[in-house]
Formats: structure tokens, sequence, C-alpha cells
């Protein structure tokens, strides 16, 4: 199981069942486009290409604007 906390959105957190998949496949199937969050693990970032484990990860909405 793998939770997720959430930072900068509506909803708070999330658990889901990791059965080998990417983080950005986890992500995708939540309706997040990969490319506009950070995830996070034990304070660093994770690339979204890593195959996801069980635990606690924070998913960090990313702001960008010119």
């Amino acid at each position: 199981m793998l939770k997720i906390v959430f930072v900068g959105f509506d909803k708070k957190e999330e658990i889901v069942e990791v059965n080998g998949q990417k983080y950005s496949e986890i992500l995708e199937s939540l309706g997040i486009n990969p490319e506009t969050v950070v995830v996070v693990k034990e304070g660093h970032p994770v690339p979204t290409d890593e195959v996801a484990e069980g635990g606690e990860v924070k998913v960090v909405r990313v702001i960008s604007g010119g």
C-alpha cells in the first residue's frame, strides 16, 4: 500500500495499492498529469518513472508562470 499526501490539491490524501507500477502510472490513474507535480519520498524528490514502493509519498503541485 502507498499513502499519497497531496500538497496544493483539493484532496488531502489517498491510499492506493501498488503492483509494480511507476509513480507516473499511479498519478495518471488518479487524473494527475505527472509533468505538473513533484513526488517526494523521505524528503527527497523521486523520478516519476521510478517504480513505486509501499510507504508514504507527498505529491506537490508545481506552479509555474511567466
